[in-house]
């Protein structure tokens, strides 16, 4: 069988979905979703049995999808429809959420639905949902696509048409530093993870905020940076602090936070940790570790699983360091 995936963007979902349909034998082409001359060009090119969308930010045209079976996959559960699906379930504290796959038609999220998968979600990321519970979700969910629609006697459950949800906007993710308590901040943060992130000014510079940590023990009035650790700085909240990793000025690149401050924050204390933090209260980190028993454990959460070689290197040492005490 011959798979034509359309995207918007080559994203570690895609090329998880990629490698996925190869390893089952099938033969794959994957088409950027530019415009509707090259996504027709290319399925007439191709000549798939079927199109699958992991990622896609645009209209697939009905040339494409009444002469071939269109699937899409939506990171919301039946019924859920529209755009920021997984802000709006992180935004509304949803205990459980899950990825369907539904048939494309001329309607908005409003297809026949071919595969269903269910998660619990987490108190974290947005980002870090999306590549762990998504992901998984969605490879159990494509296998069940796969399945349901070779088999004759499956009938597909018709989309809920339910009114789509609202874009969310800046306005919906701003803070008001004089109000919003630390953990107000750190959900407005979290469920902004990663894109478009929540848009800011701090020491008169423009910019998006990402990467919000908890601080348990240090105190700041609101908005005040008072310390910085790791290429993350700490603010103060009305009831406390809070860390953030990581900034991107307006039409610039996303950067540690105290590198896009660098010239702002000169003289803020650097509120150092151990090479391997004992996790025993909230604050950033980006290594750790603890013991149960005679197991040793090494944790590391590096911004959206990403690492450059000063954080690879502080990895390695701590690894090291934690065999070598092991051993005594």
């Amino acid at each position: 069988m011959k798979i034509l995936l359309l995207v918007s963007a080559f994203n570690s979902l895609t090329q998880r979905v990629f490698t996925e349909l190869q390893d089952m034998q099938y033969q794959v082409s994957v088409q950027y979703a530019v415009n509707d001359k090259e996504m027709i060009e290319e399925v007439q090119r191709f000549k798939p049995d079927i199109i699958f969308s992991p990622y896609l930010k645009k209209y697939i045209p009905k040339e494409i999808y009444l002469k071939i079976p269109t699937f899409i996959l939506h990171p919301g559960i039946r019924g859920d429809r529209g755009h920021n699906s997984l802000d709006h379930a992180l935004h509304d504290n949803k205990k459980e959420w899950g990825v369907v796959i539904l048939k494309a038609n001329e309607e908005f999220d409003g297809g026949d639905i071919y595969s269903e998968v269910h998660f619990k979600m987490r108190d974290t990321t947005k980002s870090s949902i999306y590549r762990n519970e998504v992901a998984n979700a969605t490879s159990k969910a494509l296998q069940e696509l796969l399945r349901n629609y070779n088999d004759k006697d499956f009938t597909p459950l018709p989309q809920i048409k339910a009114p789509l949800h609202h874009y969310l906007t800046q306005e919906d993710r701003s803070i008001d530093w004089e109000k919003d308590t630390s953990k107000e901040i750190i959900k407005k943060i979290r469920f902004s993870d990663s894109y478009p992130g929540v848009k800011d000014e701090l020491l008169g510079v423009e910019c998006y905020l990402y990467g919000a940590w908890h601080e348990e023990r240090l105190k700041a009035n609101p908005k005040e940076i008072i310390a910085k650790r790791n290429g993350a700085i700490c603010i103060g909240t009305v009831d406390g602090a809070i860390w953030i990793s990581h900034l991107k000025e307006i039409t610039k690149f996303k950067l540690p936070s105290t590198y896009v401050l660098r010239d702002k924050i000169k003289g803020v204390k650097e509120e150092r940790l151990p090479l391997m933090f004992d996790m025993s209260y909230r604050t950033f980190y980006e290594i750790g570790s603890y013991k149960d028993g005679d197991v040793a454990y090494l944790c590391f959460n590096f911004h959206n699983g990403a690492m450059h070689s000063e954080q690879c290197i502080r990895l390695k040492y701590a690894f090291e360091y934690l065999k070598e005490m092991l051993r005594n």
